[in-house]
């Protein structure tokens, strides 16, 4: 996710194509706690405001809140007759939040993940899309993890690695089937181990789908990304019927009236 291209500020609408993938992200260092409490506090809902109480950390606090406002911005980039306090969002049985119907003219949909310093969200016109970011510094208990969540396939590549080499298979895994459920609407309602990833050759990934799960592999297009040599990031599409081949572009925020055009760098895709 390194390299910029050029500054975009908000004075122009955004547009996207139903063909179209974009990708948001940010930095919690470009931004301080203080300045987001003044200026979008009350941008959240009174769901999110109280659980912004609760969270003792700052941390939290702050990762809670630049979410919010990274979705926000984002939306009214496309659709600037929506002020960014104004958006209103409804969930599934699942959790994956949606605009309201009322408000959503452009048929936008979004998927939004952090982890650690970054913050990253993925806007598109069909509903079916994940990402998922990953910050891969942490240790895990790698194998037992794997038998108990990674289907045998995977669990067995991942094991027969080098050592060293565990630990980024690991969460090359994780965060791949994080944007895959995402993407379904549906978390971890979907057991992870009915599917399968594959990493044939320097940069393709394959899916295969167990009988349970019952998912077409040709309907669906992955992109594992560059995001720096701490992170993981996944993103998950549905081509759909028509096999829609999707494209994708990356947006910084730098600040609540900035936006960077980034290079896309993909490590790996379907």
């Amino acid at each position: 996710m390194e390299g910029y291209r050029r500054e975009c500020y908000f004075v122009t609408e955004m547009r996207i194509e139903k063909s179209e993938i974009h990708l948001w992200q940010l930095e919690e260092a470009d931004f301080e706690l203080s300045s987001l409490q003044s200026e979008c506090l009350a941008w959240l809902t009174e769901t999110e405001l109280k659980r912004f109480q609760r969270y003792q950390f700052d941390q939290l606090r702050k990762q809670l809140l630049l979410g919010r406002v990274l979705i926000r911005i984002a939306l009214s980039s496309y659709d600037s007759s929506v002020a960014p306090a104004s958006w209103n969002f409804t969930y599934n049985d699942y959790g994956k939040p949606a605009i309201s119907e009322e408000q959503n003219r452009t048929s936008l949909y979004f998927s939004l993940s952090h982890s650690a310093e970054k913050v990253v969200l993925a806007v598109s016109r069909f509903k079916d899309i994940g990402i998922d970011v990953e910050c891969a510094r942490k240790p895990r208990r790698i194998a037992a993890i794997a038998r108990r969540y990674f289907s045998d396939n995977e669990a067995a590549q991942l094991l027969n690695l080098p050592k060293d080499q565990q630990q980024s298979r690991f969460y090359d895994l994780w965060a791949l089937k994080e944007a895959y459920i995402k993407a379904c609407g549906m978390g971890l309602a979907i057991p992870l181990q009915h599917f399968s990833y594959g990493f044939p050759g320097n940069d393709g990934l394959t899916i295969e789908f167990d009988a349970q799960r019952n998912d077409s592999e040709k309907a669906w297009q992955f992109w594992q990304l560059s995001a720096g040599s701490d992170f993981k990031l996944a993103v998950a599409a549905k081509a759909g019927k028509d096999c829609v081949a999707h494209t994708v572009s990356l947006w910084r925020l730098r600040s609540l009236d900035r936006v960077i055009a980034q290079d896309v760098q993909v490590i790996r895709s379907k």
